[in-house]
């Protein structure tokens, strides 16, 4: 009896450890690895537009401009627009302020080459906006890292506006990684 009583108190003192430690760590095993370390780095979202000479985040569009409109005139030219950022990336023109009430149309088309987008003529390519150049915006368009695409820009005057009124354009891109 004797015997067994050594094992019965041998037994619950195991017990008791394992009940203390299971109680300490909240799991029975526990392991752990170690890897070597990686390299994170971020991307680069960045959008430009301009000549096929000249890229820049602020351009002066001076190509699209006419003096003495009149109904019926319009004025076209090509716009690049160049990722030239890090990442792939979707782009949209977002917005046109017009900073005077003139009657204006605008068309906006997505182009194969600068010839595609003469002086005077139809525009060929795939239409992105046809309307009020002061609510102008497109849909989102893809370009992958170091593309780059022209766009044609088409200013027509609707009715013949009064004398003398001037006004300037503005146009605002946006770019989101994709």
């Amino acid at each position: 009896m004797a015997t067994h009583l050594r094992w019965a108190l041998a037994a619950a003192a195991v017990a008791g450890v394992s009940i203390l430690s299971v109680q300490q760590t909240g799991a029975m095993w526990s392991d752990s690895a170690e890897t070597p370390g990686a390299t994170i780095s971020s991307g680069r979202l960045d959008i430009a537009v301009g000549t096929s000479e000249s890229q820049v985040e602020a351009y002066s569009f001076t190509g699209l401009e006419m003096d003495d409109m009149m109904s019926g005139d319009f004025v076209q030219r090509p716009l690049h627009v160049y990722n030239t950022g890090s990442v792939p990336m979707q782009y949209r023109l977002v917005s046109t302020e017009l900073g005077a009430d003139l009657p204006l149309n605008l068309r906006v088309a997505a182009v194969s080459s600068e010839t595609d987008c003469l002086e005077s003529g139809d525009t060929a390519g795939k239409e992105l906006y046809a309307g009020e150049l002061k609510s102008a915006f497109t849909a989102d368009r893809g370009l992958a890292v170091g593309a780059w695409e022209i766009l044609c820009f088409r200013v027509e005057m609707v009715d013949d506006s009064t004398s003398d009124d001037e006004g300037s354009a503005t146009f605002t891109f946006q770019a989101t990684q994709s």
